[in-house]
């Protein structure tokens, strides 16, 4: 003989009896909700105005200076060249930043370049951006190139960009004579 071992039934006392609800209680909470948000609206809407601010006394930071006659890269046809170019000096002195280089014209043809010289405070600010023209040097030749910024601010660090143009597109290279 087989025996079956059941757990006895659950007695009704030792279950929690559900909670009953009116009919249209579902509809009476929404109404009510509806009508407490609307109320809040209503008074966040209504309520005392804000005062007016009052202007405090604060220096603005001294603005940087921009010396450029062409915005980057506007000109037709022009190359990213960065690797031809060096920074030989970038330092502040009697109240000016003096910056020089050499560009190395890498190209298989004569080409003008156009260097912007960025000064950067230390939280990578641009405090000033100058123009250089190089006017057009051989295939392989070198020239050095030169700016002052009259900038008496310390620690400021050099950031170059550099487009070449070649000898084609003469209407849109950079004319000058290497000083910005």
């Amino acid at each position: 003989m087989n025996r079956v071992i059941t757990d006895p039934a659950p007695s009704t006392a030792t279950l929690p009896e559900a909670p009953r609800r009116r009919p249209g209680t579902r509809r009476m909470l929404g109404a009510g909700l509806a009508v407490m948000i609307g109320i809040t609206a209503l008074s966040a809407c209504t309520g005392e105005a804000e005062p007016a601010p009052t202007p405090t006394e604060t220096q603005a930071p001294e603005s940087g200076i921009t010396d450029i006659t062409d915005a980057p890269g506007s000109g037709e046809g022009l190359v990213g060249a960065l690797a031809d170019t060096t920074v030989d000096t970038c330092e502040l002195g009697d109240g000016e930043w003096n910056v020089d280089g050499t560009v190395t014209n890498s190209s298989d043809a004569s080409a003008s370049y156009r260097i912007y010289v960025s000064l950067l405070n230390e939280g990578g600010e641009t405090r000033s951006l100058t123009q250089v023209d190089v006017p057009a040097i051989d295939a392989g030749a070198e020239t050095e190139w030169s700016t002052t910024v009259a900038l008496d601010e310390e620690d400021l660090s050099c950031v170059l960009r550099v487009e070449r143009y070649g000898a084609s597109g003469e209407e849109s290279a950079p004319e000058g004579d290497g000083e910005g």
